[in-house]
């Protein structure tokens, strides 16, 4: 049973590792939800809204 406790950790943790490094590549987010996202939407995924800009770099 340990062994399966393990990989389970391993896994969510490269899960996390994944999902902060996709935040940091985004090149657009939503203005209604905030949802990052990668190419350029006319309208928003995850909610459908119209309000997809460019991220801000520094």
């Amino acid at each position: 049973m340990g062994l399966f406790n393990d990989l389970g950790r391993k896994v969510e943790e490269l899960k996390q590792e994944v999902e902060n490094a996709s935040d940091e590549e985004a090149t657009h987010r939503c203005g209604a939800c905030e949802a990052l996202l990668y190419p350029d939407h006319d309208e928003c995924p995850e909610c459908g809204e119209p309000s997809v800009s460019p991220v801000e770099t520094e």
